[in-house]
């Protein structure tokens, strides 16, 4: 199939979702824009506030942190709330919390303000795939999770080019200070965040049907523990390496090369119309050389480009190996994720994902913590080799583990 006939086929199905589906959509589009006014500005306005990155890394990884506390629980609310109110409940909650958050920077209280953040938003995001499968018929359903991705991607080009530019057009017609400009900018985020909830209350409830096989039995329990094992080995060792630089990427630019936030922003957004480009790509390749091999080439392609980023003093090689690093990285993460519902049992699917994402969360929360205080008394060169080791050990680990097991399917 042509690349017009797969577009015309793909917009066609788009066309055929449900009313629930296209206002989640919205929702997530309306999101995904305010968060990435945070993405861009937000660790810019905490050291503009005269915080140092250590105590920045401690803000950025409790939100994670609550993500591996609260999963269980809040999946369990999710199922009893129905999706609906689950996501209204995380989303008015998370837009709240992140006004707070642009109204102080003062350490302690941006600490709990980051833990209840990740609460709210881990409630949102546990809902969404459930939502999606209960509100999409088989033959459109990968497309509507495929859609969902690219719409979060097309609200983060818009939303980062709108954040970099902001605080620049604000100074200059107010007059005010960068850190003004920085709160006004993520205040303005946090409203657009805010209105997701327009769409959230249209949604039409979908009946639920009580079903005792929704509960863990301790036997799928085991189950997906034993399943689980190798994919969380190597899910901790990427969590690890990213937690160790994505939440900094805005502060690497700002302090080692002064990028302003128009920069950045630009930068983010550029990174996300790759990452689009490469996800299309993906399937393709992972057809072509085997969903294993995919994933091993992408990751070990991406860690000339981690080194590059640690020792470049040249501002658009950095942005090159920047841009380079995002998408080989996503191009991966959907086939490894399809790769893993294939060869874990049918009973043990969400219990494995659960698993897995958790600890890919948990090894980032930890090493962002590490991160900032590494940056604060060593620089920023130290954070991006360490991260390149982290993504070889997953990535080797990935090929022994799997590539046999794949040849035999």
């Amino acid at each position: 199939m042509t690349i017009v006939g797969f577009l015309v086929n793909y917009f066609k199905l788009a066309g055929r979702f449900s009313r629930n589906a296209k206002l989640y959509l919205l929702s997530t589009f309306l999101i995904s824009v305010g968060f990435s006014f945070y993405g861009v500005l937000f660790n810019l306005y905490l050291t503009e506030g005269g915080l140092q990155e250590g105590i920045i890394g401690s803000i950025l990884s409790l939100s994670g942190l609550a993500l591996v506390i609260t999963a269980l629980p809040a999946g369990i609310l999710s199922d009893r709330l129905g999706r609906k109110k689950a996501m209204i409940i995380g989303t008015l909650a998370g837009a709240l919390l992140s006004i707070f958050r642009a109204l102080t920077v003062n350490g302690p209280g941006l600490l709990s303000l980051s833990f209840l953040g990740g609460i709210a938003s881990t409630l949102y995001v546990l809902s969404a795939a459930p939502f999606m499968m209960e509100n999409s018929r088989p033959e459109e359903r990968t497309h509507l999770f495929s859609a969902s991705f690219a719409v979060m991607l097309m609200a983060g080009i818009a939303g980062n080019l709108a954040a970099g530019e902001l605080p620049g057009l604000v100074m200059n017609i107010f007059g005010i200070s960068i850190f003004t400009a920085y709160r006004f900018a993520l205040l303005l985020g946090s409203g657009i965040f805010l209105t997701a909830l327009w769409p959230l209350f249209k949604i039409s409830e979908t009946p639920k049907v009580p079903d005792e096989s929704n509960l863990i039995s301790l036997k799928r329990l085991v189950q997906g523990f034993k399943a689980a094992a190798g994919f969380v080995w190597c899910n901790l060792w990427i969590g690890l390496g990213a937690g160790l630089v994505i939440p900094f990427f805005n502060l690497y630019f700002a302090k080692r090369f002064g990028a302003s936030s128009s920069q950045i922003g630009l930068y983010f957004s550029v990174s996300q119309i790759f990452t689009l480009a490469a996800v299309l790509v993906g399937p393709a390749l992972a057809k072509r050389f085997g969903k294993v091999k995919t994933v091993v080439a992408m990751e070990l392609l991406s860690l000339p480009f981690l080194i590059s980023l640690g020792a470049e003093k040249v501002l658009y090689i950095a942005v090159l190996s920047f841009w380079m690093r995002a998408s080989l990285m996503q191009m991966s993460s959907p086939i490894s994720s399809a790769f893993m519902m294939e060869v874990v049992p049918d009973g043990a699917r969400a219990t494995v994902n659960s698993i897995a994402t958790m600890a890919w969360t948990l090894s980032w929360t930890f090493s962002t913590a590490f991160s900032g205080w590494a940056m604060q008394h060593y620089g920023y060169a130290m954070p991006y080799y360490l991260t390149a080791g982290c993504y070889a050990v997953s990535a080797i680990s990935f090929y022994l583990l799997y590539n046999r097991k794949e040849r035999r399917r």
